[in-house]
């Protein structure tokens, strides 16, 4: 791989990183998988990027059940300029492969993307 596909490369991942919606965590996803909206064959797909950069695409076909954990105030953030609540809701998403994964996403039209996945 040359340089200017190492670059290529660099600027998908921060894209990727930049329009995450959402981040997964337990046991079943390594910690810092991040969650984008995508297609696949047409449907609202959700795809669930690794750290190392692999991928797993959750369809509604994929989920066996689903529910909500928590809705409000779901992360706090500390920096420079001050303490920020962050506004979203938590699920729990059980997969029909056995995976287990709890979903943090953050307010906004996204939701209503992610639900209709889900439920």
């Amino acid at each position: 791989m040359g340089f200017a596909d190492k670059m290529k490369d660099m600027a998908k991942n921060a894209m990727k990183n930049a329009t995450s919606i959402g981040k997964v965590s337990g046991s079943s996803f390594p910690l810092g998988t991040i969650i984008n909206l995508t297609q696949d064959d047409g449907d609202a797909a959700m795809l669930f990027t690794y750290p190392n950069k692999e991928e797993y695409t959750v369809t509604r076909d994929k989920v066996k059940s689903a529910e909500v954990l928590a809705m409000g105030v779901i992360d706090i953030n500390n920096d420079s300029k001050g303490t920020t609540t962050i506004y979203g809701t938590k699920y729990k998403v059980e997969l029909t492969d056995g995976k287990v994964a709890i979903l943090t996403v953050g307010l906004g039209n996204t939701l209503y993307q992610i639900e209709k996945i889900l439920f």
